[in-house]
């Protein structure tokens, strides 16, 4: 819950929170009509698809820089509104806050293994569009994305060893 209000005070789009009970951990939020980012990548003919993947990238450096580490980055976890397909981030439950590089190319590292996983074909072209639309939008973009390359070197060794 926290996550999510201080995405909406960054100006991410979130889900609208109508209530939050913390005693019986409820809440009751905006059911946003729209699909995922990762059924909207899946299609065939996407003509605004660069335009997603850099309002991605946009709001990763929006978040970033704010200190908010989103946890668990996938295209399941960001939705495109039907009536403007305007970028929706969702599902903040692993989210915490931190301005440190480590943490920032992390969150950059999974989202880049997601992207590998959900859409193989065309994952190094589409990330490659993210990561070009986050450098151009944060302003702390050096120290993230050379920490995002030792984290990436580090999860190839890991993957290569087993």
């Amino acid at each position: 819950m926290r996550g999510l209000l201080k995405a909406r005070k960054l100006g991410v789009d979130t889900p609208v929170m109508y209530s939050a009970d913390v005693k019986t951990g409820m809440m009751i939020q905006e059911c946003v009509d729209g699909v995922s980012v990762r059924e909207a990548l899946q299609q065939d003919s996407l003509p605004n698809r660069d335009a997603i993947l850099k309002a991605i990238g946009q709001c990763l450096a929006k978040m970033h820089d704010g200190g908010l580490i989103h946890g668990d980055l996938t295209t399941s976890n960001m939705l495109l509104r039907h009536k403007d397909q305007s970028l929706v981030m969702i599902d903040f439950g692993l989210s915490y806050n931190s301005i440190l590089p480590e943490d920032k190319g992390v969150d950059l590292y999974v989202l880049e293994r997601a992207f590998a996983s959900a859409h193989a074909g065309d994952a190094e072209a589409m990330f490659d569009v993210v990561l070009t639309a986050y450098r151009q939008s944060s302003r702390m973009w050096s120290a993230t994305l050379n920490r995002f390359a030792e984290v990436r070197t580090r999860g190839r060794k890991r993957s290569m060893v087993g």
